[in-house]
């Protein structure tokens, strides 16, 4: 039996590090996040508005018929590993507050 060679090996891992890499990027559509609010909050989402990412977390402003809300979504490297992890069974999902709430992990809102 061959082993591969060492070439094969750090081509193979460097594709996988430029592959994760390119995940950090990935910023979700407008849509994507109004899909994903809509299912959180059990209404329909008019608008999405303040869309702001950083490395991990896209955080924007939902505006419902009730009110607004902030939520929160897993994205770039953080999304992608929970999809790798579920082995694409799961989807990251949002996380929303009425606009002014405290008391979570929604920092960027706080005023």
């Amino acid at each position: 039996m061959k082993l591969p060679s060492p070439v094969t090996r750090l081509a193979l891992l460097g594709a996988l590090i430029i592959g994760v890499a390119g995940c950090s990027n990935i910023k979700p559509t407008e849509d994507h996040l109004k899909t994903l609010s809509e299912t959180n909050l059990g209404e329909p989402v008019k608008r999405i508005s303040n869309v702001r990412s950083d490395s991990m977390t896209t955080y924007y402003v939902a505006n419902t018929a009730s009110g607004e809300y902030n939520c929160s979504v897993p994205s770039g490297a953080s999304g992608g590993a929970f999809a790798i992890a579920s082995f694409g069974l799961m989807k990251p999902a949002a996380y929303c507050m009425p606009k002014g709430a405290r008391g979570n992990g929604l920092t960027p809102f706080m005023q």
